[in-house]
């Protein structure tokens, strides 16, 4: 989707298969940590991850994407990892045959054929014979049978002359290794993939966030995270409408004023909706070679904007989506009368499309939008006839618009809804996510957002990792098993969090140790949920 309203907008094609693996610009994006919506590498343990390990060229990334799983981390191959990867611990090897199998990854067996490798090197095992460990390996859940081939692998290694000690650490590791270890071939595929998307994120972001938008449900992240992330980073997002857009996001390039093209703006701006050619399987590109460089051409320097879908609208049908694709693609819609007219809209349909914006073009008040889209429904329902009405409601205040968009639309393109509690923040003594770079570890520290993701992973020990957001950025929040049982429906349900808390800092790695968890309430109820993984 990315690459199809690149070529449209720009005239560079591009394919998995020609990005320019060197490229610096990527990298320094992913080595800050700056990774959310990208495959793979956007979860809070990878970013954490990657923050230390600052990945410089693609097979960082391999390693990146193996590295972040419940294999290597119950191993503790990771802290090794890490350390060996900054140039703080020494790389070491249990044998002298060990180094030509784990060089590339700082001495620490990360993939699966480092494992058959290691059977085959030191074991004496053959090609079947190593391919049937893997196998073995990876049904963890039949421990009988795992512990029956590593008992048999330490008796081969220690008859070929292995020591009985590094015979044993050698299975010890598999053993730990063994709970979903990767394969290299397998974190390669994704490696390409994870860099195709912070590529796109780092040089064609609204582009990006159009693709990603188009493609859900997936990922980790709620929308309005992707779209608070996107606008943070100078990505312009506006509403959905319907005097252009269409059910999926679109983007729009503003062009000069005197075009004959596009619809002007209420302040004299035009701009044209970029409509991407529809690609078959025989015109995307072949992997002819694999790294072929392609580096970025200078595309100018017209504004661009992502407007968001109307399928993205909150309360709207299926059927009602589908009405107002077919008959928009007939001829624009001229008014709201229009609009309800030929898609036949319903009472809820029309005040899911005012409440949103939809209606914006013609009536920017939404209420006064709602009014008069519904009294056009009543001219095609059984229903007495409607007259125009002289409406005048109060202005939506900043937060009113803010919530009301949340309600609309599951996100705000004005606002974020801390904003609405920054100064009840600020009284109490909380701290933004602007400051956590600037304290000390063990510094105790107020902070309050609201809550994106939940997670307890398996390898956690029962520690639940929450995620929350300000209008600036993001908190992450270590809560220990004793503290989300003092704080337990706070902890698992409140959408508002205040957390007292100790700075847990380790290098660019700045958490909250949570002690306190307090529910804020705001004047009125956000419809959101966060993304809970538990």
């Amino acid at each position: 989707r990315a690459f199809d309203v690149i070529e449209a907008r720009t005239g560079r094609e591009l394919s998995m298969y020609r990005l320019p693996d060197d490229d610096r610009a990527t990298y320094e994006m992913i080595s800050q940590g700056d990774t959310i919506g990208t495959f793979q590498v956007e979860s809070r343990a990878q970013i954490a991850s990657i923050l230390h390990t600052k990945p410089e060229r693609l097979y960082d990334i391999v390693v990146q994407v193996a590295l972040i799983r419940p294999g290597p981390i119950q191993a503790n191959f990771v802290h090794p990892y890490t350390r060996r990867r900054r140039g703080e611990e020494k790389v070491t090897y249990l044998h002298p045959a060990l180094e030509p199998l784990l060089e590339r990854t700082q001495g620490i067996p990360i993939f699966q054929e480092q494992a058959m490798a290691i059977a085959m090197t030191l074991g004496g095992y053959t090609a079947a014979e190593a391919d049937l460990l893997r196998r073995t390996m990876g049904h963890q859940r039949k421990k009988v049978r795992l512990l029956t081939a590593l008992a048999e692998l330490r008796e081969r290694l220690v008859g070929k002359g292995i020591s009985e000690a590094i015979a044993t650490r050698i299975e010890e590791d598999l053993m730990s290794f063994a709970n979903y270890g990767f394969p290299e071939s397998h974190a390669w595929s994704f490696a390409l993939i994870a860099f195709a998307t912070a590529y796109l994120k780092a040089h064609y972001p609204t582009e990006f966030l159009m693709a990603l938008l188009n493609a859900q449900p997936m990922g980790f992240y709620p929308i309005a995270t992707l779209i608070h992330d996107a606008r943070r980073h100078g990505v312009v997002v506006t509403g959905p409408c319907l005097a252009r857009g269409a059910s999926d996001c679109t983007i729009e390039e503003q062009i000069d004023a005197g075009s004959p093209e596009g619809n002007p703006e209420r302040d004299g701006t035009r701009w044209r909706t970029i409509v991407p050619r529809t690609r078959t399987a025989s015109t995307v590109p072949a992997p002819a070679n694999l790294f072929a460089r392609h580096h970025p051409v200078a595309t100018g320097d017209r504004p661009v904007r992502l407007r968001l879908g109307w399928r993205f609208i909150r309360g709207i049908g299926d059927q009602a989506l589908e009405a107002l694709t077919r008959v928009r693609a007939l001829a624009p819609f001229r008014d709201i009368a229009d609009v309800v007219h030929r898609a036949r809209l319903n009472r809820s349909d029309a005040i899911a499309l005012a409440r949103a914006g939809g209606f914006a073009r013609w009536e920017p008040d939404r209420r006064k939008a709602a009014w008069e889209s519904l009294r056009h429904v009543g001219e095609i329902l059984p229903l007495a006839p409607s007259e125009a009405g002289d409406h005048a409601p109060r202005k939506l205040a900043r937060t009113e618009g803010i919530f009301l968009d949340y309600f609309a639309m599951g996100t705000s393109l004005d606002g974020h809804p801390v904003e609405h509690l920054r100064r009840r923040l600020s009284e109490a003594g909380a701290i933004d996510s602007r400051d956590l770079a600037t304290l000390r570890h063990g510094e105790e520290v107020l902070v309050g957002g609201l809550v994106v993701t939940r997670q307890r992973p398996e390898s956690a020990n029962g520690v639940l990792f929450i995620l929350m957001e300000d209008e600036f950025g993001f908190l992450n929040a270590i809560v220990r098993r004793e503290v989300e049982i003092a704080f337990r429906e706070v902890a698992r349900r409140a959408p508002f969090l205040l957390i007292l808390g100790r700075i847990q800092r380790d290098g660019p790695v700045v958490q909250i140790l949570a002690e306190k968890l307090k529910p804020m309430k705001p004047k009125a109820a956000l419809a959101f949920r966060s993304r809970d993984f538990r």
